[in-house]
């Protein structure tokens, strides 16, 4: 196989997309934040996705969406790149956190399309042009048809591509094609892989880093995943991929996201429980994560497995 040529793009690479740490009482832990971006940035990764699915946007009031942007730009203060979720279905609030994250230091903003209620395809390409207008921080498009009430259609995608200030994808679809389809319009774009089972595919299609979920417990296994990708080895990444999948595997069965808080809890990095109406693990769940973190996540976090 011919190796892959490296992404040269300045956000090209591995982004956590980070969950939010709360307290035993439900709110915001902001304090914790700080020891999360240790533990990750100790993995190698490149930068962090803040204020998306995976840290509970959208069970957050816009103010403390806005208090975790800029605690955790804080936190990194400059040693990772950074992209802030604004998404909402209001453009005026999307706007608003797109100030905060310009405000606190961010090197680009993204955002699902509006949701829930059936907006036109003009209605949802005007609120990602305003968006794109009101800050001076590029603007990702957050691709993920499954949780979008209108999914946007390849053709959709080069169109907002087309706008100066919107300079890629997040892709969280399995439509690959799409992927490969944008990548070769519009190859100057950064476009990530959004499903962190399925990233040595989304990579051998074009894109150009990953945004994930898992990266918050196995930041390091796909940093070697990408630099095997970017070297040509793609029989390494496939069993890296194999790999992280066993983990995905359990994350699946008992919830992605109380999974990985619960893994974090057992690599010694506490973010409490996610917000109801996310239910905690069961006792059979929880077993079956300590024994795939045992397995899988200890021998990678070498300084923290001996807290688990």
């Amino acid at each position: 196989m011919s190796p892959v040529k490296k992404p040269t793009h300045s956000l090209a690479g591995i982004f956590s997309a980070l969950i939010t740490p709360f307290s035993e009482d439900g709110a915001l832990n902001l304090l914790a934040l700080e020891q999360l971006a240790e533990f990750q940035i100790a993995q190698g990764i490149h930068g962090f996705y803040v204020g998306g699915s995976t840290g509970e946007a959208f069970l957050q009031s816009p103010a403390e969406r806005a208090s975790v942007l800029t605690a955790f730009a804080r936190a990194v203060n400059g040693r990772a790149k950074l992209i802030a979720h604004i998404g909402a279905i209001a453009t005026d609030e999307a706007i608003g956190l797109a100030g905060v994250a310009a405000e606190a230091g961010y090197d680009a903003v993204s955002a699902i399309p509006p949701f829930y209620y059936d907006f036109s395809p003009s209605e949802v390409h005007a609120h990602y042009l305003a968006l794109a207008e009101a800050t001076p921080l590029p603007l990702i498009v957050y691709n993920f048809p499954a949780k979008s009430a209108r999914p946007l259609s390849t053709n959709d995608l080069l169109a907002l591509l087309a706008h100066r200030n919107i300079i890629g994808i997040k892709h969280t679809s399995q439509n690959l094609y799409q992927l490969e389809r944008i990548k070769a319009a519009a190859p100057r774009s950064v476009v990530y892989s959004g499903f962190d089972e399925m990233f040595v595919g989304g990579m051998a299609m074009g894109a150009d880093g990953g945004i994930g979920t898992t990266f918050n417990v196995m930041g390091r296994l796909f940093v070697q995943i990408y630099q095997a990708m970017a070297d040509g080895n793609l029989v390494h990444a496939r069993a890296l991929q194999a790999q992280a999948n066993e983990v995905i595997d359990v994350l699946i069965d008992v919830g992605v996201f109380p999974g990985t808080k619960a893994m974090l809890k057992l690599l010694g990095v506490d973010c409490g429980a996610c917000r109801r109406p996310f239910a905690p693990l069961r006792a059979e769940e929880q077993a079956k994560v300590e024994k795939v973190v045992a397995s899988h996540l200890v021998p990678l976090h070498p300084p923290y497995g001996a807290r688990a």
